[in-house]
């Protein structure tokens, strides 16, 4: 085995990208990670200092869309935004899609579980949606939803 593949493990395994979430034994509980992941999110705090009303309803992700740009180019929002986007997706995605639930990669990532099994890492969906390469929020949480 070569010296870059041993340091190369993947992104389950490598450095945790943005958000990482690290506990006692039973940290992984899905209940635990929703109350501890939807409780740090600084995107309703943006919302409400823009004068936005958000919701953790799928609604309020086309208003999100709406003034990412704008957003990501405040030196105080633009370095967070895709974790804290990509929090609120995945807490979107959990409140209204049955059986989906917040999981943590053996790096402490967090990410989005289905029911049918596959994970999203919403932080590089929404990482990836900023830099042009991904549908808007709306079409990530349909993706989701038809999964």
């Amino acid at each position: 085995m070569s010296t870059s593949s041993r340091r190369w493990r993947g992104p389950k395994q490598g450095i945790a990208r943005g958000v990482a979430v690290f506990g006692s034994p039973g940290f992984e509980d899905p209940d635990r990670l929703k109350e501890l992941l939807s409780h740090r999110n600084e995107v309703p705090r943006w919302a409400t200092e823009h004068e936005l009303e958000l919701s953790d309803q799928p609604e309020g992700l086309s208003t999100l869309d709406s003034v990412l740009d704008n957003w990501n180019a405040e030196p105080e929002i633009g370095p967070k935004l895709a974790n804290e986007v990509g929090l609120y997706l995945g807490n979107v995605i959990v409140e209204n899609i049955e059986g989906a639930h917040w999981s943590v990669w053996p790096n402490g990532h967090p990410v989005i579980r289905l029911s049918s099994g596959h994970e999203l890492d919403v932080t590089a969906l929404v990482s990836q949606h900023l830099q042009g390469k991904e549908k808007s929020l709306s079409d990530l949480y349909l993706r989701a939803l038809n999964d």
